[in-house]
């Protein structure tokens, strides 16, 4: 290419993202506490802040939607390609100087790379500066033998420092910190003390919801822990460390909404304690397909809006509140009426549950359900279903045409029991191996699995979805 041809090209338009990814050496090492709580210092400052996850969690994106005000968004490299993720990210990220951008990773900064899928792949595709926290719950000198091997491993940058999660005050905070910096090389950048102010309760699907647990003091524990991050951290070595990052082509104009037909399909969403795990992509999908999106809440008693002709229940608890689900007698009769004529629905996981005949609690309680597909849901204190898996769809669904495939992820601690000549709709294949599952009830615009999409990866979901539907006496298993 000669000096001239290269003079006249357009130049790709670029912008400063500053951010950091807060990464950890497995899981509880305290990656939520620390980026909720740098959200929530870098705030009160007065720039902007999002929060994003790696991975495909939905309650820790929850805890930092609610310390940077506004949605957090996965990074999920095995649901995304890298072109989408880079986009998801520069799409939500506040550009310009005081801006910052808080990516929490998964596990252990390298689990999973085998796969591609870790936190350390995710810095590694947007070029983020990493802060590692390290337990120090139990250990104190030996710490800096860990520190040393970080960086050896990871490489100073992008590895710009520490975070020590769980240190005592006096010796064990001077002694583990020394530790650190000198094996290292590397400063740390902020402590935290075990207290049973910062403690963040758990269940069996991980943290408690902020946005939808009740009796948990989200505001007064934000509040305390943004106010211990300002007092321990070094905040302004942080978000210069943020603003070494390199800049990243900036964000493409988002696609317009395209009313079909000058008309705008109205798309009903369980939200509530009950319906809560709903990646927030899902629903622009639709809204950029044109449709309207109407929430409403089974657990408070609420029927079907009633100019819904789309239905969608995302997954989250219902186990926890079988009771509510099951005196809700007028949208239980909905629902199996609305599944018996065939009308557009998709459910995930704990909207699956729901539209069973039953399902039965943590406590052998049983109560009824919507019971539009045959079958029980029992909660079971093991893993029923985890981890990265393929889908490929047996019949026309949502999803796709026969034979379409997508990636999803199971997360679930239930056990379904539907009768032995269910006719299923998906072949379900996790990514770690083992036999393949048989799951998906419905056929053409019905849908309900187990299986959690992202469906901003799905070609044409919006357009089958709101179509038309199966119809009256289409193939159903209801």
């Amino acid at each position: 290419m000669s000096a001239r041809s290269r003079s006249t090209a357009p130049a790709t338009p670029t912008e400063e993202y500053p951010r950091l990814l807060v990464a950890g050496t497995g899981s509880s090492a305290g990656k939520t506490l620390v980026a909720a709580g740098l959200l929530e210092a870098f705030r009160a400052e007065g720039g902007p802040v999002a929060g994003y996850k790696c991975g495909p969690d939905f309650l820790d994106p929850a805890v930092l939607s609610v310390a940077a005000r506004s949605p957090a968004r996965n990074l999920d490299p095995f649901l995304l390609s890298p072109s989408l993720l880079r986009t998801s990210f520069v799409a939500h990220a506040p550009p310009g100087p005081r801006g910052l951008s808080l990516v929490e990773g998964v596990m252990g900064i390298l689990d999973t790379r085998s796969w591609g899928t870790s936190s350390a792949d995710v810095a590694d595709l947007l070029s983020l500066p990493i802060v590692l926290v390290l337990d120090a719950r139990s250990s104190s000198e030996t710490l800096g033998m860990v520190a040393a091997g970080a960086r050896r491993v990871l490489g100073a940058p992008p590895l710009g420092g520490f975070v020590l999660n769980g240190v005592a005050e006096g010796w064990h905070s001077r002694a583990t910190r020394e530790a650190v910096e000198k094996a290292s090389r590397l400063p740390v950048l902020g402590t935290l003390p075990w207290s049973p102010l910062l403690h963040l309760p758990e269940r069996h699907l991980g943290l408690v919801n902020p946005r939808t647990d009740r009796g948990f003091r989200f505001d007064r524990w934000l509040g305390t822990l943004g106010g211990m991050v300002r007092e321990r951290f070094d905040l302004p070595a942080l978000r210069s460390l943020a603003r070494s990052a390199p800049r990243l082509p900036s964000s493409p104009a988002g696609a317009p909404a395209v009313a079909r037909g000058g008309r705008r399909s109205v798309v009903a969403v369980a939200r509530d304690e009950a319906f809560s795990f709903l990646y927030p992509e899902n629903l622009e999908v639709l809204e950029r397909a044109g449709a309207r999106v109407r929430t409403f809440s089974p657990v408070r008693g609420d029927a079907l809006p009633p100019t819904a002709e789309a239905l969608y229940l995302p997954g989250g608890y219902p186990e926890l509140f079988g009771k509510e689900l099951g005196e809700n007698g007028p949208l239980r009769r909905e629902v199996r009426q609305w599944v018996r004529e065939g009308r557009p629905l998709y459910a995930e996981c704990g909207g699956m549950m729901f539209l069973l005949d039953s399902l039965r609690d943590g406590e052998g309680r049983t109560f009824p359900m919507a019971g539009a597909f045959p079958g029980r849901a029992t909660l079971s204190p093991r893993l029923g279903g985890f981890g990265y898996v393929t889908a490929r769809a047996r019949r026309p669904c949502p999803l796709g045409a026969k034979g379409a495939m997508v990636r999803g992820h199971l997360y679930h601690h239930s056990v379904r029991e539907a009768p032995r000549d269910q006719s299923w709709a998906l072949t379900v294949r996790p990514r770690a191996g083992g036999a393949p599952l048989a799951d998906g009830y419905g056929s053409g615009a019905i849908l309900a699995s187990y299986v959690h999409v992202r469906l901003d990866t799905v070609d044409g979901f919006a357009a089958r979805f709101l179509g038309e539907g199966a119809g009256p006496g289409s193939e159903l298993d209801a």
